[in-house]
């Protein structure tokens, strides 16, 4: 998961934000076709990846890897309908996570606090939503890396970090860490590898369809797992000469570095093959 949080204070930022709100009716809320103008900012100080997945993000379109942005706060009439013109309730991610994974979805510790009618974010100061948002968090303070074994093969997994998140499952970090890796399926793959059926539409045909959703993203936590794991071993057991040869290929590196995945590994924020 990638650190977001220079995002809003990119000098380009205020250039982007008065384009885009020069370009619609801010009265009848007639931004649908202008929201993109934030992606590619958003896709530079990602690397161009998803920052929730890490996916490489892609500009044709399809069900898994297409840069898209989502509403935050979601949009409709009995969530946040008056933020879907607010530049801060957007976020880059892939089209799986945005449309398969976190859909409408925005949980709350209590529904009841929910700010329906906010009309900036400041007005949803009230809330404590189970979700949180990388341009406004940093990923370290939540997660730890697993590197686990399973049936499937080897992952990698989001884990609570277990030195800033506190054990008690009542407690509202506990909470937005457990939701986060539930919600966009993203960790505990050695129990949790069912697959549903869902209905979603297909971007290229614009029909809807059934597809099979896995609970656990296995096919995704793999790749990060062949990347990373010889790194992360060599840290591990203290092998610089195998650290060294990583590091030592300039391109390896810069690939690794776009990954936020990296700097969990360089702060030792991981274990190899533990529950």
């Amino acid at each position: 998961m990638i650190d977001m949080r220079g995002y809003f204070t990119h000098k380009a930022y205020p250039c982007v934000v008065k384009r885009f709100e020069a370009s619609f009716d801010k009265n009848r809320l007639n931004c649908d076709d202008y929201w993109f103008a934030f992606k590619d900012l958003q896709s530079k100080i990602s690397h161009n990846k998803c920052p929730i997945c890490e996916v490489k993000l892609t500009k044709g379109k399809n069900r898994t890897n297409t840069a898209t942005l989502d509403h935050f706060r979601p949009e409709s009439k009995d969530m946040y309908p008056y933020l879907k013109c607010i530049p801060e309730n957007y976020i880059l991610m892939c089209s799986l996570c945005n449309s398969t994974y976190k859909k409408d979805m925005f949980p709350l510790l209590d529904n009841s606090k929910r700010a329906i009618e906010a009309k900036t974010i400041d007005d949803t100061i009230e809330e404590h939503p189970l979700l949180f948002n990388p341009t406004e968090e940093d990923p370290l303070e939540f997660f730890e890396l697993a590197f686990r074994m399973t049936q499937q093969g080897g992952v990698l997994e989001l884990k609570r970090n277990s030195k800033t998140i506190p054990k008690d499952k009542t407690s509202y970090k506990y909470q937005q860490c457990e939701t986060m890796i539930k919600i966009f399926g993203l960790g505990y793959c050695h129990k949790n590898p069912r697959k549903d059926t869902r209905k979603e539409r297909n971007l290229e045909t614009d029909e809807m369809e059934t597809i099979f959703v896995q609970d656990c993203r296995v096919d995704v936590l793999t790749k990060h797992y062949i990347t990373f794991i010889k790194l992360a071993q060599a840290i591990q057991n203290k092998d610089k000469k195998a650290y060294a040869l990583i590091i030592s290929n300039k391109n390896r590196k810069k690939e690794l570095e776009s990954y936020g995945f990296y700097k969990f590994i360089m702060k030792k924020q991981f274990r190899i093959g533990y529950e």
